[in-house]
């Protein structure tokens, strides 16, 4: 089975052996204060703060037999021992005693600790390093393999996928470095250039190709023949420039506006979207044989699906923009950051970034600041909903939001439980 971001091309694709798929394994990834893979204890076993403390987490706030895990019925389970300070599910205060379901991507609270339960998880069993501005201990591992073969390889081009704000431009800033083309990179944006303005920025002109044109120019590629070009947005190329692109990709040289012949270049291509590039070849916008030219391509996940993630990704824009964030001298709520990592962040790393440049460093991270800036509360008091009370909300409510106010819960909550029932779905 290839990792997401990892497609491999028609020539290389063998399928797996049983003894080659990696189904992964139960873990608890804590979050915050600091990163680390915790495996699932036995079944029953009270575990608390010496659990905790056996992984480098230090939590004065958790009970000695704070919680148990049990596997039943082909479920993991979680239940409160009676802690002194309580066991959060998903912001929700369990019962002591009760035993409660646990999917993948649950976020838990112990005392001053956050866990995400991963129920395959077939990462690293050590937080990863940054690679240049991409933080990301656990939820990147996929994409560190890829820049890992691009290194190895020498792979071009590269398409990398993903949502807006998820930081398409590092890795494309990483995948130049990893090709050792980092020397001669530049980024251009597909939608921000003229149609008619196009052609002669990326591939050049010949003197008097159009109006004005008094000199020859080479274009974007031959400028920087001998190293890398990103071209974000790809989905936004013009039809009438695609062809050009192909050929390019081909390795064929470049044909500059105006010109008769095509002239050589030595570009490694790095191109970017958030768009579904195979429905705009459907729709007959993007050209098949183009798209099929980006055999190696790099898929970036939400931060809503990265949410054990959330936090070393708040403290390096913090550290960006306000220096060391020591826990020992500011303030950071468990509880701000429990709603962070429940939140849906449509913008992704970019929406985090506003947040984080709307609080105010002398204050920290507290729970009332964030909960002004999202416009949600934190609610505790009562057990999550279940898929079908959302539902019946969403239907009662006429809207997700008032549906989600009702029921006290953050949209991003409410939009991963509609979306894990849709894939189970796809899964039977």
């Amino acid at each position: 089975m290839t990792r997401p971001g990892l497609p491999p091309t028609t020539e290389e694709h063998r399928p797996p052996t049983a003894e080659q798929v990696d189904r992964g394994r139960p873990v608890l990834l804590a979050a915050f204060p600091g990163s680390a893979v915790l495996p699932m204890p036995s079944s029953g076993e009270p575990v608390g703060r010496a659990w905790l403390a056996d992984a480098g987490i230090v939590d004065p706030k958790a009970s000695s037999q704070h919680l148990s895990f049990s596997f039943e019925g082909g479920k993991w389970k979680v239940e409160d021992l009676g802690s002194r300070n309580f066991t959060f599910r998903n912001g929700h205060r369990l019962d002591p005693g009760a035993k409660v379901p646990i999917e993948d991507g649950t976020v838990l609270r112990i005392g001053g600790t956050l866990l995400v339960f991963r129920e395959a998880y077939r990462g690293p069993f050590r937080p990863m390093e940054a690679l240049g501005t991409l933080v990301g201990p656990f939820g990147l591992a996929d994409m560190h393999a890829a820049i890992a073969a691009v290194a190895a390889r020498r792979l071009h081009p590269v398409l990398i996928e993903g949502p807006t704000g998820t930081g398409k431009e590092a890795v494309a800033r990483e995948v130049a470095r990893a090709l050792g083309r980092m020397h001669k990179y530049t980024a251009v944006n597909v939608g921000g250039i003229p149609e008619t303005l196009f052609e002669a920025q990326l591939f050049g002109s010949e003197r008097g190709a159009y109006s004005g044109s008094v000199e020859a120019k080479p274009g974007v590629l031959r400028a920087h023949h001998g190293g890398a070009v990103f071209l974000d947005e790809l989905g936004e190329l013009p039809g009438t420039s695609q062809p050009k692109l192909l050929r390019v990709l081909d390795g064929h040289g470049v044909t500059p506006l105006g010109g008769a012949r095509e002239l050589p270049v030595d570009v490694a291509i790095v191109a970017a979207t958030n768009r579904d590039l195979a429905a705009c070849v459907a729709q007959g916008t993007f050209r098949r044989d183009l798209l099929a030219r980006f055999t190696f391509r790099i898929r970036l996940p939400s931060l809503a699906k990265r949410s054990e993630d959330l936090f070393a990704v708040t403290k390096a824009l913090w550290e960006r923009r306000y220096g060391t964030l020591d826990l020992g001298r500011v303030r950071v709520d468990v509880e701000a950051i429990e709603l962070m990592m429940l939140q849906d962040w449509p913008g992704n790393v970019r929406d985090l970034d506003r947040l984080v440049a709307s609080m105010d460093p002398g204050l920290g991270l507290k729970l009332s600041a964030v909960t002004q800036v999202l416009g949600v509360s934190a609610s505790t008091a009562a057990p999550p909903p279940t898929v079908q009370a959302i539902e019946k909300a969403i239907a009662d409510a006429g809207s997700k939001s008032a549906a989600a106010k009702q029921l006290g819960i953050s949209r991003g909550y409410m939009n991963r439980r509609l979306e894990e029932k849709d894939e189970k779905k796809k899964e039977k």
